[in-house]
């Protein structure tokens, strides 16, 4: 997917220590980014190496930037056993348009 979008928020660069389920150690790289489309506003997440090359990169929100990446859905039960369910978007390039 691709969305022209502004800027609104950049998150610090972050990454997370985990153990593999071989038992080497992996980290979990990644940087949120709030987006506004219009009216709509949404958070997207670079992941991975993408996230580590972008750590120290600035975004204006006086620029306009063409997003891409793709939609991942998850479902879960909630303490009260509901199912629930969240969109997440993984940012795959963010270029100055």
């Amino acid at each position: 997917m691709e969305k022209i979008v502004r800027i609104v928020e950049v998150s610090k660069y972050q990454e997370k220590q985990y153990t593999r389920q071989d038992g080497t150690t992996e980290y979990f790289k990644s940087r949120g980014v709030v987006m506004k489309q219009g009216g709509d506003t949404l958070y997207g997440e670079m992941t991975g190496e993408y996230a580590s090359k972008n750590r120290d990169t600035q975004y204006s929100p006086e620029e306009l930037y063409l997003a891409k990446g793709f939609w991942k859905q998850r479902a879960w039960k909630d303490k009260n056993g509901e199912e629930r369910h969240e969109n997440m978007f993984f940012i795959t390039d963010l270029q100055v348009v």
